[in-house]
């Protein structure tokens, strides 16, 4: 298990810097919408649009991500727990 985890670093490091990036970049994105707002909106009001612009798109990214949770197996290999537990019982 340790040599396929190892394995896997570089892409979790990659993965990390895709997520460092993506935040950046939502964070440049979040700004210059905050800007072309204020040409319309004072600058709390232009703030407070965009926040909840993003916060509505989070909060639907999010329900549609729990909506595609459900159902699926766990992450664990629970049939070679469960063989384990069956051995144990056997066992003791």
């Amino acid at each position: 298990m340790l040599t396929k985890a190892r394995k896997r670093v570089p892409a979790l490091r990659f993965g990390a810097l895709a997520g460092t990036l993506g935040v950046l970049a939502t964070a440049a994105t979040y700004r210059m919408n905050v800007l072309l707002l204020e040409k319309k909106l004072p600058p709390e009001l232009a703030s407070f649009v965009a926040a909840l612009a993003y916060g509505g798109g989070a909060g639907a990214a999010a329900v549609a991500a729990s909506r595609k949770w459900k159902g699926l197996p766990a992450p664990l290999p629970t049939e070679t727990a469960r063989q384990v537990a069956g051995i144990i019982t056997d066992t003791g």
